[in-house]
């Protein structure tokens, strides 16, 4: 009876869990919501794409369409609802991508407002709210400064910023001469880049309020100091400036300093605020590590590629041995006062082939290196006897 009683429980306990999974799998949810162009404070229209993006970690991203009525609503009837998923919403309104998440609450979407608003390609209300500029590493063996910058990029209108047709038309950023190894990144939607003569344009529509990009590069510098010229194209309502205390020191003409303690590290922290558009930024580097002459060779050897290994050893042998040789010659013709007076090149040549084969002789040469190095003379005889002749 007891066994009995524990399996009717079990199967109990297993019904209702299989019972509550389904239910779960099976949720459907209604998204309705509305595009409204704020610039003009009215419903942007009828037949404007709509797109549902539904994404989750065990499964592809799904998309579903529809379109806008009369009265600039839309909706997405019975769609698969689980906790685990990500729902959002984007739209296209004259050429712009708008995106919008979804707010679910205990199982029921919240009515969704997609803001679109009017274009314009005047940058006059582009400004940048932050701006900073950081000094990330240094490495002394290559004589690179690394630098990561953010901006935050304001739109104080109520029109979207559009591209215009030509390089010039972008917002564009400068970058240093001579910086290598840029990378880029931003959240705004379908945002690209291209490369302008001193910097990069930023490919991308801005709608009012503020948008986060982040760049990073590498500078190279030469001996313990190096000047950057930061230019605040659009201006800057708070600019700051940090680097690594102990690393390297900076002279700018930022008003306040501070120190802070980022990642366990303690940085400096420079900062101005209302720079103007238009206005550069001078940034001194001082201080700048240098790599000590044992380093520098220890990492040429580290990056020197394995196949040269073999002839370069070979070849700095030879040279050893040939110096070697010619100090011999000298030595045992007392040419003291210059180097070889008054002995031709094809007499120095003779004295190489007698020193080597006297070093060969006495076991103290190995065969290989003798064999190269006798040839390459005797060959060099031959060609100065050729000379002679011509001559």
């Amino acid at each position: 009876m007891i066994i009995r009683t524990f399996a009717v429980i079990a199967l109990l306990l297993f019904s209702l869990l299989h019972t509550d999974t389904s239910f779960a799998e099976e949720i459907e949810i209604d998204i309705k919501g509305e595009i409204v162009n704020l610039t003009q404070g009215v419903g942007a229209g009828e037949m404007i794409s709509v797109a549902l993006h539904v994404s989750s970690l065990d499964s592809l991203r799904e998309t579903q369409h529809t379109f806008t009525d009369s009265d600039s609503r839309f909706q997405f009837e019975s769609v698969g609802y689980s906790p685990d998923n990500l729902y959002g919403l984007s739209t296209i309104y004259k050429g712009v991508v708008y995106v919008s998440d979804i707010t679910i609450e205990s199982g029921i979407a919240i009515f969704s407002s997609i803001s679109v608003y009017d274009t314009s390609t005047d940058d006059e209300s582009i400004f940048l709210s932050k701006g900073s500029f950081s000094i990330t590493g240094v490495d002394s063996l290559n004589r690179k400064i690394s630098i990561l910058e953010l901006a935050t990029i304001s739109n104080n209108s109520q029109l979207t910023y559009v591209p215009g047709s030509g390089p010039m038309d972008l917002i564009r950023f400068g970058l240093p001469e001579g910086a290598t190894n840029f990378l880029f990144d931003t959240l705004i939607p379908a945002a690209e880049y291209i490369q302008v003569d001193k910097g990069f344009a930023l490919v991308a529509s801005l709608t009012p309020g503020t948008h986060e990009i982040m760049y990073s590069y590498d500078l190279p510098y030469n001996g313990q100091e190096a000047e950057v010229i930061k230019s605040w194209r659009y201006g800057v309502e708070n600019a700051s400036i940090l680097y690594p205390n102990g690393t390297v020191n900076i002279n700018t003409n930022f008003e306040t300093k501070s120190q802070d303690t980022i990642g366990g590290k303690a940085y400096t922290i420079l900062e101005s605020k209302n720079i103007a558009k238009g206005a550069k930024t001078t940034i001194v580097l001082k201080d700048l590590p240098t790599p000590r002459f044992f380093d520098r060779i220890s990492n040429q050897f580290g990056q020197m590629r394995y196949e040269y290994t073999g002839p370069i050893g070979l070849l700095l042998v030879l040279i050893s041995i040939g110096t070697i040789g010619i100090f011999n010659t000298i030595r045992l013709r007392n040419r003291r006062e210059s180097w070889l007076v008054g002995s031709s090149e094809s007499q120095v040549i003779l004295d190489q082939i007698a020193e080597l084969d006297r070093r060969f002789n006495e076991d103290k040469l190995d065969n290989r290196l003798y064999i190269d190095r006798r040839d390459y003379l005797v060959r060099r005889l031959q060609t100065i006897s050729e000379e002679t002749e011509v001559e």
